[in-house]
């Protein structure tokens, strides 16, 4: 099966890398001019590359920052994203399209899309795999460092969203201690339906909240950083898996106590994406992987909106089957060593 992962860049440098001439032109001035960019224009084909010799796939890339995802108008956001996906569904012919970063969001979890008439590919947001492979990561965490998962609290950043909302519902059925935090009360709206089988958990707006967690899971679409140092427990564990990152990347100078790690990233050996994914030699991110995985199962239909229990369960045997595990951990790609977690207690 052919399919393309659709993305954006992840720093501002990058813009560097697709603009002509980009080493020698201010990051401001290279924003203004992909932000008026016509729509049809607004998209760049990265990369190509192949899957365990058995689906073919494309990097699509929209120049844009996750800045200026967040900031220019919503509407013109939108049609740079259907043009970039009407190209890859007429042009390149490809059967099924993995929403990547904030191009998920930003299209009502594929929703937006899913909608649209002009749209008849099958898309994914990859945020299921997102969500179990932070999970995995939680559990394999909790393991290193000695700590019993019924007797801490864990607080979900994000709570309220897709990756977020899929995580919430994993703890959630197990009676995990749940700080859960939204950006606003009524985004609570959308989890307190599943929210039923027992009272172990808080509703929260207020991000300080998090400091009586001993593990974070991070999993928001914001575009900068959101949780800072003095915000977190001493010896917390963070599994961050937003990209761009909430973290600032001098978490680890600034608090050697706490374990930042690189959430929401797989080993899936020899696949390479090209330079312009910028991840440690056979890794890559959960997200894109879940396309991945989808083509390699030739499994025809769509994965947007909210995330299933039992669609979790699903991705996962596709994960095992293909040889698709969670990563070694790292933060901001630097290896994690594993006698930090015996520091935690």
């Amino acid at each position: 099966m052919k399919f393309a992962v659709l993305g954006h860049l992840m720093k501002r440098s990058d813009l560097r890398k697709f603009i002509p001439l980009g080493r020698f032109l201010p990051v401001k001035v290279m924003e203004g001019m992909t932000s008026i960019l016509p729509a049809k224009k607004s998209f760049q084909i990265a990369s190509e590359f192949t899957v365990r010799n058995e689906a073919k796939g494309y990097l699509v890339a929209l120049p844009l920052t996750p800045y200026q995802m967040k900031n220019l108008s919503k509407e013109k956001v939108r049609n740079k994203i259907l043009e970039a996906v009407l190209y890859a569904q007429n042009e390149l012919g490809v059967e099924l399209i993995m929403l990547g970063a904030l191009t998920a969001p930003l299209t009502s979890a594929g929703i937006w899309l899913k909608e649209h008439p002009k749209v008849n590919v099958n898309l994914t947001t990859g945020n299921t795999y997102t969500a179990e492979i932070a999970i995995e990561a939680v559990h394999k965490a909790a393991n290193l460092a000695n700590l019993d998962l019924s007797k801490i609290k864990i607080a979900i950043v994000g709570a309220t969203g897709v990756t977020g909302g899929g995580i919430t519902k994993y703890f959630h059925k197990k009676g995990r201690n749940l700080i859960l935090v939204g950006r606003t009360e009524e985004n609570f709206k959308r989890i307190t339906p599943f929210l039923k089988e027992n009272n172990n958990y808080e509703l929260t707006t207020n991000l300080e909240k998090i400091k009586e967690a001993e593990i974070i899971i991070t999993a928001t679409s914001h575009p900068d950083v959101l949780i800072h140092p003095p915000l977190l427990k001493e010896g917390a564990i963070v599994v961050d898996v937003t990209e761009p990152s909430d973290l600032p990347s001098d978490i680890e100078e600034k608090r050697e106590d706490v374990i930042a790690i690189d959430g929401g990233r797989v080993e899936w050996g020899d696949i390479d994406l090209g330079p312009q994914v910028d991840l440690p030699s056979n890794n890559g991110f959960a997200c894109i992987a879940e396309g991945m995985l989808q083509a390699l199962e030739e499994e025809k239909g769509d994965h947007v909106g909210s995330i299933e229990l039992e669609h979790i369960k699903t991705v996962k045997k596709w994960a095992d089957k293909w040889d698709f595990k969670l990563a070694d951990f790292t933060c901001f790609n630097k290896p994690i060593p594993l006698e930090k977690f015996k520091k935690i207690n």
